[in-house]
């Protein structure tokens, strides 16, 4: 018997590596859809004249999903297996981000089964929101491959995976939009444009602004789009279809694309890691818990990390959601602002896979989320800094590298303290949970941090320092570890 022990071990390993290769490749490329549309939400919102509280609803009506989906999926996943759950979630998106290629290429004017583009925009991120809500599945499948010491660096693996999808989602989306400026045009501006006649006459700039906008207030960032679009005079037919022209359809049908690959990858070669117990399989009837975010919350063990995970993802969602408005403000295109995103993926990337993978099994979850919330702090306020225009536009190249390392250091912390809190056959519910509270801090982080921008760009960010250093008090009282005991 003795004899027979060691023969299974490498096997095991073998099988767990491989799952959490897979896993990895899976997330990445779901997270490529994911970068691919996130940047253009902001200026497709803008696009159809939504008003900055349906842009923050736009926005946040993806975590509003995960909020209310991630608890059901992670308890189904403990129950019926973490493989089917995952499926299911990439299907979702394949459906969601193909409906919302349609939609954006149909323009401003159309109508499907009587509603606007801007309804179904909202329609495509819930589905999109759904399906991503399995996240916390992906995170369980982690525990179930690793043991307490390298929790840490396979929750980093997670965050590599969205670092590297979130670098190549927004460069493909780069080649799949133009470069142009968006122009805003609320809804008289854009019934002065269509009856235009189709006559070759030159437009100047200062033309075009006395003539759409005399009766108007030109914001910083239309003006800086206007700038751009009419650096010389164009002819005024060539104006009205550059105005008018609905955004391509090709981001979300490539992000479809991508997410139906995740599928099939998955599908023939993603192992079962988690086996049920007779138990969580004979608890169907509760499946659908609400309740399981306050009993998480009011477990001793559990509460002070769910609340760091809330407070410190929210003071990140107002960055997050406000980061192409703000780009807006110092004229990026489209193009620039897709490069931009892509450059964060990529530091996240370095920050997840390379950094925090090394550095955490030396100095502990603990230490390494504090030193992610002082970079985040200094980070946030040098963004608030540049929003005032005391720092020139470019300077946030230099700034987002120390946010995003900072987050790069919590968020990985954070999921590793609560999984070794949590029992094994409680591992999808409560990561379920953790993901439940970071897709509520999503919802709150634009609905905040979109309006706040629209009185003052420079709010969001400092209310963002403020928060991040809030989080870190409470970081400051959890243990460097903590186990929990397998019933």
């Amino acid at each position: 018997m003795s004899n027979a022990a060691p023969a299974a071990q490498p096997a095991a390993s073998s099988v767990n590596k491989a799952t959490l290769f897979l896993v990895f490749v899976t997330v990445f490329i779901d997270l490529l859809g994911f970068g691919i549309v996130l940047p253009l939400l902001p200026r497709y919102g803008t696009l159809y004249n939504a008003t900055g509280f349906q842009l923050g609803i736009l926005m946040a009506s993806f975590s509003a999903m995960q909020f209310l989906f991630a608890p059901m999926w992670g308890i189904w996943s403990d129950r019926i297996g973490r493989r089917p759950i995952l499926l299911l979630g990439l299907a979702g998106s394949t459906i969601s981000y193909g409906l919302f290629g349609f939609v954006s290429a149909l323009g401003r004017d159309a109508l499907i089964l009587g509603f606007s583009p801007l309804v179904w925009m909202y329609v495509t991120r819930i589905g999109a929101g759904i399906a991503g809500a399995t996240i916390s599945t992906a995170q369980a499948v982690i525990a179930d491959c690793t043991g307490v010491e390298g929790r840490g660096k396979g929750m980093a693996l997670i965050g590599a995976a969205f670092g590297i999808g979130f670098t190549f989602g927004p460069l493909i989306g780069a080649i799949s939009v133009s470069n142009d400026a968006a122009v805003a045009l609320n809804d008289s501006q854009w019934t002065q444009v269509k009856s235009w006649n189709d006559d070759a006459a030159a437009v100047s700039r200062q033309e075009f602004m006395d003539e759409v906008f005399k009766d108007s207030e030109v914001k910083d960032a239309n003006r800086e789009a206007i700038n751009s679009l009419l650096e010389e005079p164009m002819p005024r037919n060539e104006l009205k279809h550059r105005l008018l022209e609905p955004p391509s359809g090709m981001p979300g049908y490539v992000a479809s694309f991508l997410s139906a690959m995740a599928f099939l990858l998955a599908a023939f070669k993603l192992q079962e890691s988690h086996k049920p117990s007779d138990q969580s399989q004979q608890s169907s009837h509760r499946v659908f818990r609400p309740g399981e975010i306050l009993r998480h919350l009011a477990t001793p063990k559990f509460s002070v990390i769910l609340l760091a995970v809330f407070i410190t993802t929210f003071g990140f969602a107002q960055f997050e959601s406000t980061l192409s408005l703000l780009t807006r403000e110092f004229g990026y295109s489209t193009r620039w602002n897709f490069l931009l995103y892509a450059y964060v993926g990529l530091v996240l990337t370095i920050g997840q896979g390379v950094l925090v993978r090394r550095m955490l099994p030396r100095i502990g979850e603990r230490r390494m989320a504090l030193i992610g919330v002082v970079l985040m702090a200094i980070g946030f306020s040098l963004v608030g800094i540049t929003g005032l225009k005391i720092l020139p536009g470019m300077a946030l190249w230099f700034i987002l590298p120390i946010i995003v390392i900072g987050f790069s250091a919590v968020t990985p912390s954070l999921q590793s303290l609560l999984s070794q809190a949590a029992s094994s056959e409680e591992q999808g519910a409560v990561l379920g949970t953790g993901q439940s509270l970071s897709s509520l801090a999503r919802i709150l982080g634009p609905s905040f941090g979109i309006p706040l921008l629209l009185k003052s760009i420079s709010l969001p960010y400092f209310l963002g320092a403020l928060l991040i250093l809030g989080g870190g008090v409470l970081i400051r009282r959890m243990p460097g570890k903590q186990i929990a005991k397998t019933p």
